[in-house]
């Protein structure tokens, strides 16, 4: 009886065990299908539970500025009806919020050899390992893997999946995130690579190979930039900025810590650099 007793508790572990040793067996391609597969099951609901947020959070304010309509209309019976006609300051708030962020999505001028695509975040994954977004647009919408994306601040990553109605975007917080960046002013190259985004902290990444006569000067941070090198992200964009660096063993390098955009974590609009092509150009 008790070798029985024992059988049944640990058959869960030999289960869970059998698969782990399965599912190491697999293929790489295999593994790579079945993730995309249950990400185009995944995909709708996402994007129903973020539509779902946009329309909570309106009807949010939108109820804050009817009770804040209806304690002045108390105060003042009089004025009633023109407080109940003029949009209250909760509603302007958010009107304003809105359309700034808006506009900051389509301000973005396409650079010369791009085409920039407009896509709405749905949902965000910052664990420590993923560091990931994930947009509402996908194959459907030319968007590609490797495509890098910008936010109004600055980049914010590059598209690592793309299914026909999704993408997954690896940030530049990420610590598999690398890209080839250069100072304003200098033209050398350089390499960065995400941080990470640490709990209650700024989001950072690591700037390496710095040439040794290159550093902050009185308080004056230096400003990283992309490079066109590699071809992902037009030169002159925006990662971050370098407040400190310090000498490698060999003396020839330097590296420190970049300071990234603070809204990497709360982006709700990105926008995607697609390379144009000959046909594309054309257009």
């Amino acid at each position: 009886m008790a070798s029985d007793k024992s059988t049944k508790r640990a058959k869960p572990f030999l289960i869970l065990a059998g698969f782990l040793v399965f599912w190491w067996w697999i293929p790489a391609g295999w593994k790579l299908a079945t993730r995309s597969s249950f990400r185009e099951f995944q995909a709708p609901i996402w994007e129903l539970a973020s539509r779902a947020e946009d329309l909570g959070e309106y009807w949010g304010h939108l109820s804050d500025s009817k009770k804040t309509l209806i304690e002045k209309g108390r105060e003042n019976a009089r004025g009633s009806a023109a407080l109940e006609a003029k949009p209250s300051i909760p509603q302007i708030k958010l009107l304003k919020s809105e359309i700034a962020r808006l506009e900051n999505a389509l301000s973005v001028i396409p650079k010369p050899g791009f085409q920039a695509v407009v896509a709405r975040v749905s949902r965000r994954d910052l664990s420590a390992w993923w560091q990931t977004v994930t947009l509402r647009k996908g194959s459907a919408q030319n968007l590609t893997t490797g495509a890098g994306v910008i936010s109004a601040n600055g980049m914010a990553g590059r598209i690592s999946e793309v299914g026909k109605r999704w993408a997954t975007v690896r940030l530049v917080t990420s610590p598999q995130f690398r890209v080839a960046a250069q100072f304003e002013g200098d033209d050398r190259p350089v390499t960065f690579q995400g941080g990470g985004i640490p709990t209650g902290g700024k989001p950072f990444g690591i700037v390496r190979d710095v040439p040794h006569d290159l550093s902050p000067s009185d308080g004056k941070p230096l400003r990283l930039l992309t490079s066109s090198l590699g071809g992902t992200f037009p030169a002159g964009i925006s990662i971050g900025i370098v407040n400190k660096l310090e000498g490698g063993e060999d003396g020839l390098f330097k590296s420190g810590r970049v300071e990234l955009d603070e809204l990497l974590g709360k982006l709700r609009e990105v926008t995607v650099l697609l390379p144009r092509n000959d046909s594309t150009a054309s257009e």
